[in-house]
């Protein structure tokens, strides 16, 4: 288990916190725009008209 001991090196974690925080912001910001999209086409599938 020493490669857990190495993750939890302050100098480690120093980069890894903003690391994971880049990566999952960039996820969330990727999932909301593709629920958007997924939101859109329904909604011309359905026949409203969508011009934004």
């Amino acid at each position: 288990m020493e490669w857990l001991t190495d993750i939890f090196n302050p100098a480690t974690l120093a980069l890894l916190i903003p690391l994971v925080a880049i990566i999952g912001g960039f996820a969330v910001a990727a999932l909301k725009a593709h629920h958007k999209h997924q939101e859109r086409i329904e909604k011309i599938k359905q026949g409203f008209d969508v011009h934004e």
